[in-house]
Parts: C-alpha cells; sequence; structure tokens
C-alpha cells in the first residue's frame, strides 16, 4: 500500500513552499522562483492555512447534517445493527475521500482533514460499540489499525499522534492486566520500546523512498522522545503509581527506585541536549529544552525551598539573561550553530534546497553563490556545507 497522493506532486510541492521561504528571506529572485513554479508545478488544490480551517469546519457541518439524517433513519434499528452501520459509514467515508482526492485533487485542504477524522471515529466508534465499550484492548487495537492506515496512506499528522498514543496504550493495558512484575516494569517497558522505535524511525529517515511520509516520521521521533522521558519522570511514575496502582505512600515515603526515576527525570534531558548538539539534530535540542523545565517542575512540585515567587523571579531572571548571552554568542556561527534564521534549520527533513539548486536554476546558481555566500560556505551563509 502507498501514499494515497501521487509522491512526486508531494514533492514538487514541498519543493515550491520551500523556495517560496527562499523568496521570502531574499535568497532567490522573484524571476528564480518563478521559473521553479513553472518547472515544478502540482496539480493539488492546498489552500492557505485559515482557507483550509474554514473548509473543515464547513465540511464537518455538513458531515453532520449527512449522519444525522442516516441516524435518524435507523435510530429504531437496535444498537448492533447501528453500530455495525457506523461501520459500514466509516469505511464508506474512506472510500469517498478517496474518489474526492482522485477527482479534485485535494491535498490537506481542510475538506480532506473533515473527511478522514469523520471517518476514524464512526469507524473505530462501531467497534467500540459492537463490544460494549468494556474490551479496552479490541479497540485499542481498533484505534491503532485505523490511526495507522489514516496517518501513512493520507500522511496526516494528528492521526500520527493518535496511532503512537494507541500503541502506548496497548502496551500500558498488557502490562496493566498482566499483573505482577509486569505492572512493576511498566516504565521500563515503555523506555525500551520507544527508545527501539525511536532508533528504527531515525533509520528508516534516511532513506529516499520513505521522503513523502518524512514530516510523519518526524512526529513519530518526536512523540518517542516525550513518552521515553515521561516514562522515567519521577513526577509521572509516581502519580500513575498512586492513582492507578492503588500504590499507598505516607507524607514523605518515596515510590520504588526513586532514586533511580530521579536520575531519568535529570539525565534524559541531559542525554538529549548533548545528541542534539552533538549531531546538530534541532528536533532533539527542542525536546531537550523542553523536557529540562519540565524537569526543574518535577523537583519544585515535591521539593520548595519556600517564597515561590522570590525562586520564580530569580529563575526567570537567570533564563533571560542565559538566553541575551547565547544570542549575542551567536551572532556568528560557532561549531556550526548559529543565532541567525538559517533556512536549512528545519525540523523536516526533505532536503529540497540541494535539490532546487542542483536541477532548477541552472545556469543560475554561480550568480546566486557570489552574492549570498557567508561565512560557512558557497552558498546560502551561516554554516551552510560546502555541497551548496
Amino acid at each position: 500500500m502507498n501514499s494515497a497522493y501521487n509522491p512526486v506532486s508531494v514533492y514538487h510541492l514541498a519543493v515550491i513552499k520551500e523556495t517560496k521561504r527562499w523568496a521570502k528571506h531574499s535568497f532567490i529572485t522573484d524571476e528564480q522562483f518563478a521559473e521553479i513554479n513553472k518547472e515544478y508545478k502540482t496539480p493539488f488544490y492546498h489552500p492557505n492555512f485559515i482557507i483550509r480551517i474554514l473548509l473543515f469546519l464547513a465540511t464537518l457541518l455538513a458531515l453532520s447534517g449527512v449522519s444525522g439524517i442516516l441516524g435518524g433513519m435507523f435510530a429504531q434499528a437496535g444498537e448492533t445493527i447501528i453500530f455495525w452501520g457506523c461501520i459500514v459509514y466509516g469505511i464508506s467515508s474512506f472510500v469517498a475521500l478517496e474518489k474526492m482526492l482522485i477527482a479534485n485533487n485535494h491535498f490537506k485542504s481542510g475538506v480532506t482533514e473533515a473527511v478522514l477524522y469523520h471517518a476514524c471515529a464512526f469507524t473505530i466508534g462501531g467497534v467500540a460499540g459492537l463490544t460494549g465499550f468494556n474490551n479496552p484492548q479490541l479497540w485499542l487495537f481498533a484505534c491503532f489499525i485505523v490511526f495507522s492506515f489514516a496517518a501513512f496512506r493520507y500522511l496526516d499528522l494528528l492521526t500520527t499522534v493518535a496511532a503512537i498514543g494507541s500503541l502506548a496504550g496497548i502496551l500500558f493495558y498488557n502490562c496493566f492486566e498482566a499483573g505482577g512484575i509486569f505492572k512493576q516494569i511498566i516504565p521500563f517497558v515503555f523506555i525500551i520500546s520507544f527508545s527501539a522505535l525511536y532508533i528504527f524511525v531515525r533509520k528508516l529517515k534516511s532513506k529516499d523512498s520513505v521522503r513523502t511520509w518524512s514530516a510523519n516520521l518526524l512526529v513519530l521521533e518526536t512523540i518517542c522522545l516525550l513518552l521515553i522521558y515521561a516514562s522515567g519522570n519521577y513526577l509521572v511514575v509516581r502519580e500513575l503509581s498512586v492513582n492507578l496502582m492503588n500504590l499507598s505512600l505516607n507524607e514523605g515515603e518515596n515510590i520504588p527506585f526513586a532514586f533511580l526515576f530521579y536520575m531519568l527525570t535529570v539525565g534524559i534531558p541531559i542525554v538529549y541536549l548533548y545528541a542534539g548538539i552533538k549531531n546538530k539534530d534541532m528536533a532533539l535540542l527542542r525536546v531537550s529544552l523542553i523536557l529540562l523545565a519540565f524537569s526543574v517542575f518535577t523537583f519544585k512540585y515535591y521539593y520548595s525551598l519556600g517564597h515561590t515567587e522570590i525562586m520564580l523571579l530569580f529563575a526567570g531572571s537567570l533564563l533571560i539573561m542565559a538566553a541575551i548571552a547565547l544570542m549575542r554568542h551567536l551572532k556568528i556561527m560557532r561549531h556550526g550553530f548559529t543565532g541567525e534564521n538559517i533556512l536549512s534549520s528545519k525540523w523536516a527533513n526533505l532536503n529540497v534546497e540541494a535539490f532546487v539548486i542542483s536541477q532548477t536554476m541552472g545556469g543560475n546558481q554561480a550568480e546566486v553563490a557570489k552574492t549570498t555566500a557567508g561565512g560557512g560556505g558557497s552558498f546560502g551563509g551561516g554554516g551552510s556545507s560546502d555541497s551548496f
């Protein structure tokens, strides 16, 4: 099974989007941008963000009317028929989405997302209803299958998040139901499982054959990093142990292996930060900074030195001074990092810049290189490699 979208057209749209950013920052001329648009035409209908939101809401309103009419027609048919009808209606919505993509060439237009989420909701709701909503394992598997299909087939990012959330739910539920030692090692099962998945995604991203799904893989990679940290965070483990596993703790008493979870709470963000700096990985860097802040919150939640307002004022002032010092330090490139807005520093991994320059600009390459070269390379500046 492949994506519902033509991969060449998806790539052309990515090229146009990227070069539009280049033109906005005057890295290429308007004439060069027009030439790229002419060379890499795409049949997709992909309006701006505001139009997509309006189309999404309008489509949901129309779909709610259709589903309401059908619901009224079968209201007296009995629960089993209604839930089977939900599954059939959900699958029919997927079929309608496929036909719409073929006929109208919509690409994440707002209409496609509305139909997609509508189809997912009815399909999963039908499966859950047939089980009486009392078999979490079955409808979690249904969520995982449906959301994975939607993410893979339609390149949707929200269903990518939902799919990995469903996978996490399946792992947790099975370990929890197994009881005994399996309940005690849930954090370690999560750390090992999502570390393995993260490594797999990292290797997968390097293959050209999955370029179409690069944004989905980036989301998957980021969620894996967050889940690994959450599995080792002291606050998360403690609160889940108390609320879900009925662990009884007296005041001042710690959970089992508390020292290990304290170490993981501090150590995982530091490892992320080191790996991000070493590999110049923006996803790791950004996630690590967010998690460092949450680690501080975790310790502040259980240990307080008093005078909260003074502590917050001191911490905020310290962070502001550190940010100012870092921005001043990175005004010029240092060790491959810079504070400037470099276009090649993106979370996505489409690598369209080199393609645009080498395949599209042709005779303009020398002129562009001569006028825009920076300290770190022959094109684009700010640490671009000599391959540019």
